[in-house]
């Protein structure tokens, strides 16, 4: 998910560990933990765009990686403390104590992007099967705002016993809500293959994804008959109120390019949704997971790539920003958050 909610969920988590015990450094160094992860793409600069995709989300984000390196930095958090604790006599806290801190809340890290839709490598550096539910937004106000309530409770308790409750008490709530979502994300799954059949789809596979900000508007995609048909639907919608937008062709590559470097990698990333792009100049194709940066049925997609004609194929990320015209983002924002069915207005 975003930095932001990476980081309270790692000071949360902090709190609930260590708070009663170190106080508000419990909260610093779990939000240091919790964003650690992420600074993979650090690399970036030094590597091409397979490279890339590869990287992020992957030796970072396993669980290996939160458990070795979670017991060395927590190791290395109390030598740190234990020698500032010789010269302001604070409580420099236990070995274990630290340790847990960082594992935790590395761990916990990889653990909540899995319920995106992006992929985690949990395994890594041991396999890079990407791991993802999809049952949750990357940016998910409820999530961040859950936890960040209960934040704001410990930080405020300081070094009692108040700030490891509201700490648990937020990582609770925010898991009930991830727990809902893969509930709501059944249901909407459930939906969408009764809409399919009566539209006369029948569709060898279909993805069904949280959309923008909320688990409760939903978004997918299903394969047949060598197109990818794009949809749309509420949580609370019937099955004929679900939205189909215009289908594309599969993004058949030919064997010379599927067999190279560059199209094992897209067929890894995008496991397989991958669909061709009308362009006016080149190859380019689209992962048709992350649908559109906005609402018109020509509005670009989040992903997508041109691809050289030539060996070695090499590919690059086309640059794309948000194309919601006037009143669209507002709705968005209105249909994340609706808790009824009603009319729909697009």
């Amino acid at each position: 998910m975003d930095s932001l909610t990476q980081a309270v969920l790692g000071a949360t988590v902090g709190e609930a560990v260590a708070g009663p015990r170190i106080g508000r450094r419990a909260a610093l160094w779990g939000a240091v933990a919790g964003t650690l992860p992420d600074l993979d793409i650090l690399t970036y600069p030094f590597l091409d765009t397979a490279g890339q995709l590869l990287v992020h989300r992957g030796v970072t984000h396993g669980l290996a990686f939160g458990l070795v390196g979670g017991a060395v930095l927590g190791w290395a958090g109390w030598r740190l403390s234990r020698w500032r604790a010789e010269r302001t006599g604070r409580d420099p806290g236990t070995p274990g104590l630290w340790i847990a801190l960082w594992i935790l809340a590395l761990v916990t890290h990889p653990l909540l992007d899995v319920f995106t839709i992006y992929g985690t490598q949990l395994l890594a550096p041991f396999s890079t099967h990407p791991f993802a539910v999809g049952s949750v937004f990357i940016i998910d106000p409820l999530v961040t705002i859950s936890l960040a309530v209960a934040l704001g409770v410990a930080l405020w308790a300081g070094a009692r016993a108040l700030a490891r409750r509201a700490a648990l008490v937020g990582l609770v709530a925010a898991v009930a809500y991830l727990a809902l979502g893969v509930g709501m994300q059944a249901h909407a799954r459930e939906t969408v293959d009764v809409a399919l059949a009566d539209r006369g789809i029948a569709a060898q596979r279909v993805l069904v994804v949280a959309g923008p900000l909320s688990s409760f508007a939903w978004r997918g995609v299903a394969e047949a008959d060598g197109q990818i048909h794009p949809f749309a639907l509420h949580v609370f919608d019937p099955s004929w109120d679900v939205r189909f937008a215009a289908p594309l062709p599969v993004a058949g590559l030919p064997p010379d390019l599927a067999a190279s470097r560059t199209g094992e990698t897209l067929a890894w990333f995008s496991r397989g949704w991958l669909a061709r792009v009308p362009e006016a100049d080149g190859l380019v194709v689209a992962d048709t997971r992350f649908g559109r940066l906005g609402l018109g049925a020509d509005a670009p997609w989040v992903f997508r790539w041109r691809i050289d004609p030539a060996p070695p194929y090499a590919f690059s990320q086309l640059p794309s920003e948000v194309a919601f015209e006037e009143g669209e983002l507002l709705r968005v924002v209105r249909n994340a958050y609706r808790l009824t069915r009603s009319v729909r207005d697009d």
